[in-house]
């Protein structure tokens, strides 16, 4: 494996999706930088319907890149394990196909073999939480421990990146200076609240910003949330800062709810 083209490839797509980019084509450098980076017969790219008409148990290659052409049916890239990956959002893994112990998939098993596949990975497509698809690797050798796991996933978190923010390219430009102005305003107040944790608890400046992020955690927030919280509540009435509850160390605030089941 080469490490250095593989951090290359990353850099390249990472700059492709600052800009205006076209997905299809982004997709098909991703699955061609899995093909090279893994040293793979097979890289492919599936991705759920999600249009509300097809069930989730069927997935859809967009981008497929082959070391060399092939006449075999390779429909089974989208189901088997690659299918599990991308609907449960996990990798999913198979070290050598013609491990008899392993019994998983038999259908996609055996269609695997027959098109010359060892081994595979499928590295989930996640975008906030919910499971988009996968990056599906398949290799003419059992996978060993050479190939870069980590590579998979991050061209696979790329992949996600470039699916989520494709349809508002145009929008980008002015959503980043939005971006950058609450960003600013979060870091203002996150320096302010510091500064009154400190003032109040008697704690450095360092070990009152880490106070402020177990806070947040605490009072199940965000850093930049709580410490605009405290900032109003020390503009209300900075006497009773102290009092009020938000800078309650976590042992003394109650349990977080529970859903009940």
């Amino acid at each position: 494996m080469n490490a250095a083209r593989d951090r290359l490839a990353i850099g390249e797509l990472t700059r492709t999706l600052t800009g205006r980019f076209d997905l299809p084509t982004v997709l098909d450098t991703v699955v061609h930088d899995a093909r090279d980076g893994f040293d793979a017969s097979s890289a492919a790219v599936v991705l759920l319907n999600h249009d509300g008409e097809a069930d989730d148990s069927e997935a859809h290659v967009v981008a497929e890149a082959l070391r060399t052409p092939t006449d075999h049916d390779l429909s089974f890239v989208s189901a088997g394990p690659g299918l599990v990956s991308a609907r449960e959002g996990a990798v999913t893994m198979i070290a050598d196909l013609a491990d008899a112990a392993d019994r998983r998939w038999p259908a996609y098993r055996r269609a695997a073999r027959e098109a010359g596949m060892r081994g595979m990975r499928a590295f989930p497509v996640v975008v906030m939480g919910v499971s988009l698809g996968a990056l599906v690797v398949h290799t003419d050798d059992p996978w060993g421990n050479e190939r870069p796991n980590d590579f998979g996933q991050v061209l696979a978190n790329l992949t996600a990146i470039a699916v989520s923010i494709a349809p508002q390219v145009d929008r980008r430009r002015s959503d980043a200076w939005e971006t950058i102005d609450t960003l600013l305003q979060g870091t203002v107040a996150i320096a302010s609240a510091t500064g009154i944790i400190a003032q109040a608890l008697g704690l450095e400046p360092g070990h009152a910003r880490l106070a402020l992020h177990r806070m947040a955690r605490a009072h199940q927030s965000t850093v930049t949330a709580h410490a605009q919280a405290i900032v109003a509540a020390f503009d209300r009435d900075p006497a009773s800062i102290g009092s009020s509850g938000l800078l309650a160390a976590p042992s003394e605030l109650p349990e977080p709810p529970h859903i009940g089941a």
